[in-house]
């Protein structure tokens, strides 16, 4: 049946959403702190992609989970993550002017920087092309950066004698559970097997892509809209933040690019989780 994958991605999608919502309720209600609740939320997104492509018996590879060519992977995350950084840089002017980022104007201030980012990620992608060049990229500066990068927030704690547990457990929970979480439900499940049916007739500066990079991007604005605390049938909200469904839209493409470009979720995930990681964990400990 022709679009079964589409619909086996929305009614995953719809599910997992109810679950975890229904879950942060019920764990909510339990006295559960809401850090905790927070990492179950993000450990669902992990466990149940994972077991669906385990029970059906489907190819790991073909879903973004390979090693091969891991230079080159380290090196495309690189690149995402240095790009990414642009967004943080998005987030401080916002804040300088006083303005909301999850308002109509913050939104699209955003959004348009997305999209630069998009094309400064294509040029890139273009000059570092791995089958154009005959050597292997470096990495062991790169690799450096990006811990680096990841422990800063602690560092940082620790001489301001702010330093607790808490600081590396949201330092680990932004890493892990926001940036390989997400991509191994949206990037690596959600779009692989949208490829599986559709493939990847499209080619914009030698990424081939298709339909799932455009769908999942909508199942990740969607998913933004209704975030916890506004949207939560099972207490009645039903605040929806159209706007932050926007800017999400624009992230989405960006990391399914970055998919689509290594084959691997490797670089995506680190493109997401490594400055997720530094800005969020940072913020807090200068908050």
């Amino acid at each position: 049946m022709k679009g079964k994958s589409i619909i086996e991605v929305v009614v995953v999608f719809l599910a997992m959403k109810l679950f975890s919502i229904w879950f942060d309720t019920w764990l909510k209600g339990m006295g559960v702190y809401y850090g905790w609740r927070d990492i179950c939320f993000g450990l669902q997104a992990i466990i149940i992609p994972l077991a669906i492509i385990w029970l059906c018996n489907r190819d790991w590879s073909t879903y973004g989970f390979k090693l091969t060519n891991f230079r080159y992977l380290i090196h495309y995350g690189f690149i995402g993550a240095m790009i990414m950084m642009l967004a943080g840089f998005g987030f401080g002017f916002l804040k300088s002017r006083q303005i909301n980022p999850a308002g109509m104007e913050g939104s699209l201030i955003m959004t348009a920087l997305t999209l630069v980012m998009i094309g400064i990620l294509v040029i890139a992608f273009r000059k570092s092309n791995q089958n154009n060049s005959p050597r292997q990229p470096r990495i062991a500066y790169k690799l450096i950066i990006l811990i680096a990068m990841v422990l800063c927030p602690v560092v940082i704690a620790i001489l301001r004698q702010r330093f607790t547990l808490s600081i590396v457990r949201w330092d680990l929970y932004y890493l892990f559970m926001v940036g390989f979480g997400e991509e191994i439900k949206y990037r690596g499940y959600f779009q692989s097997r949208i490829n599986e049916e559709y493939g990847r007739p499209w080619k914009v500066a030698g990424i081939s892509f298709g339909p799932g990079l455009l769908l999942v991007s909508i199942l990740f604005g969607l998913s933004h809209m209704g975030q916890f605390g506004l949207f939560n049938p099972f207490e009645g909200q039903f605040n929806i933040n159209p706007w932050m469904g926007l800017q999400a839209f624009g992230g989405s493409l960006f990391y399914g690019l970055i998919r689509e470009k290594s084959g691997s979720i490797i670089p995506s995930s680190i493109a997401h989780g490594v400055p997720s990681a530094f800005g969020q964990t940072l913020a807090k400990v200068l908050g």
